[in-house]
């Protein structure tokens, strides 16, 4: 018989399991398989800020704001009608709606900045029409938008306007952001990372969250494609109903239904300012697509998604339960089913701890020529105005 020295573990630790509800890794301190861009890097077209511009050109300024409501706690703009913040959880319920600048607007005229930040982009692929580029606030190691350049169009709703031209546009959009995914999976040190074994190509196609935020926190159509599995912290927050909530996340697969029975049916959709989701919901639920089980289809697909990770316990110093930090006890020592012992309490904040685990697990503005955060801006950037080499308004938006 061989000697075991090693000390047995104590029956009496709790254990739980990471990516359940209530649980889930921090403090990361692996080493992760970062993916550089090698987008061209380019000085700005349009030098001074986008509030700048909005007081020299008239034409344009109505397009260059949002409504939105910014989050007392950790400044992020959120959706007007939210009632918590994606990012960090607090409660929206008091903030008033403000205007912000469209940064997105700002991308596609290739604006230098904000008043508060450069509007440089980590591009990932660009043409004509589309931007495919990282996610600043990224909630996985793979966090695309395809942003719509063609066109100022505020949010899908008024895709239904013109569902034949919105539906060629929307598979540019989305072939544009699977190619980038492509990209990272050929990738093998990040695929390996991010992937278990087993984990096919067809797998990662279905299990990415796709589609729009109603009302958007940006006021310039963007798909949200989001590569799964989630950052630890942020599948909890999916959980906790926090992330694709209903009645506000409209996954790809319900807007293109929906166009496609106005397409079939040789109809348009009269989209108003003042039209809301649930009036567009119960119209087409009366045609026989579905909101609700389309959403709750697809919600399902992204909760069981961390099924597909392979966040590894020797990659973290800690555990988060029930709101609280933890050591892990015996961090090398696998048990089964995916639990860790839970170790002593920590008087750490979780939100602290995923604010750096985002910086080192993401890859926004990885950059061949330097590897830290950084970007560039878009070389098919729009002519300031209107109509052929500017910016085409969709219909019902022209003011």
């Amino acid at each position: 018989m061989i000697d075991d020295d090693r000390t047995p573990p104590n029956p009496s630790t709790e254990t739980v399991v990471p990516g359940e509800k209530n649980c889930y890794f921090a403090g990361f301190v692996g080493a992760f398989p970062s993916i550089a861009s090698n987008s061209e890097k380019l000085t700005p077209p349009v030098n001074g800020t986008l509030d700048s511009l909005a007081q020299r050109n008239e034409e344009l300024s109505r397009y260059l704001y949002n409504d939105v409501k910014v989050c007392a706690k950790c400044g992020r703009p959120c959706g007007n009608n939210q009632k918590a913040c994606q990012q960090c959880g607090a409660s929206l319920a008091d903030v008033p709606v403000t205007q912000t600048e469209n940064v997105m607007m700002g991308f596609i005229f290739g604006v230098e900045r904000t008043l508060k930040l450069p509007l440089m982009i980590s591009i990932r692929r660009q043409s004509d029409t589309v931007i495919v580029f990282d996610d600043l606030l990224a909630m996985s190691s793979c966090h695309l938008n395809a942003l719509l350049t063609s066109h100022y169009c505020q949010d899908w709703r008024w895709l239904l306007r013109d569902p034949v031209t919105a539906s060629g546009l929307l598979n540019e959009m989305v072939n544009e952001a699977w190619q980038t995914t492509l990209s990272f999976w050929a990738n093998e040190r990040w695929r390996k990372f991010v992937y278990r074994e087993g984990v096919t190509l067809e797998m990662v196609r279905d299990n990415i969250i796709c589609g729009f935020n109603s009302p958007p926190s940006q006021f310039q159509l963007h798909l949200q494609w989001i590569v799964l599995p989630l950052m630890p912290f942020h599948h909890q927050k999916l959980l906790d109903g926090l992330h694709a909530q209903q009645g506000r996340w409209f996954p790809l697969e319900y807007v293109t239904k929906i166009l496609d029975v106005l397409v079939s049916e040789g109809q348009t959709y009269d989209v108003q300012a003042s039209t809301s989701v649930d009036e567009i919901i119960q119209h087409f639920n009366s045609k026989g697509v579905h909101y609700e089980e389309v959403w709750a289809e697809r919600y399902q697909t992204y909760c069981k998604s961390y099924a597909l990770s392979n966040w590894k316990v020797e990659d973290f110093k800690y555990v988060v339960f029930q709101g609280q930090v933890h050591e892990i006890q015996a961090q090398h020592e696998a048990l089964p089913d995916g639990r860790v012992c839970l170790g002593e309490k920590l008087n750490i904040n979780p939100v602290s701890l995923h604010h750096e685990d985002k910086l080192l697990l993401q890859n926004y503005g990885r950059r061949i020529d330097h590897d830290c955060p950084g970007g560039t801006y878009y070389k098919h950037h729009k002519a300031l105005k209107i109509g052929d080499g500017g910016i085409r308004i969709w219909p019902g938006l022209e003011r």
